[in-house]
């Protein structure tokens, strides 16, 4: 499908660079021969004539085919970019989906460690209290620890003196998948 895009699009875009009489061959209608003469050497009584019959003059006919390959040009350009964003957006969604699957893999393999967890934010800020799931108490030394039942195992929400940090794996996962974003 893309290839017999491509290929119309420089098919529209040749004929718009090439002279009235390759146009008339690009659109299957015979050019003006040399010996007859032209619709638009006739007078207006002529040309008035021929196109109240549904003959179109010459010169109505480039404007006309003209204004057809500008149009093409254009729906071909529009409908590129719509399929350059859909492509974009099913990427995007590839990634993210693929790096989820990664992470949870990896967290099934080797579990959070819940104790660098906290070691980590104990560097950068008094803790006041740690909430992991109750399989998880054990993990957590040196500091006040609160079994939260509605927490799954590997997620942590260390309670600090001005707020709360959520360490949860969901959490965490979101914060990954918004840097490929």
């Amino acid at each position: 499908m893309s290839a017999e895009f491509v290929s119309l699009a420089d098919l529209l875009r040749a004929t718009a660079a090439t002279p009235a009489a390759a146009l008339h061959d690009a659109c299957d209608v015979p050019a003006v021969q040399d010996d007859v003469p032209a619709a638009r050497d006739a007078g207006p009584a002529a040309q008035a004539d021929g196109a109240a019959n549904g003959i179109p003059v010459v010169a109505d006919f480039e404007a006309f085919a003209n204004q057809d390959v500008a149009g093409a040009l254009r729906d071909a350009r529009m409908f590129r970019a719509r399929l350059a964003d859909a492509l974009d957006d099913a990427v995007a969604r590839l990634v993210r989906e693929l790096a989820a699957e990664v992470l949870v893999r990896e967290l099934r393999l080797a579990p959070c460690e819940i104790a660098a967890l906290v070691r980590r934010v104990l560097q950068r800020a008094p803790i006041v209290r740690v909430r992991v799931a109750p399989a998880d108490v054990a993990l957590v030394r040196g500091v006040p620890v609160l079994a939260d039942p509605e927490l799954a195992a590997g997620d942590a929400i260390v309670e600090l003196g001005g707020g709360a940090l959520d360490a949860r794996l969901g959490v965490r996962l979101a914060a990954v998948l918004e840097a490929f974003a």
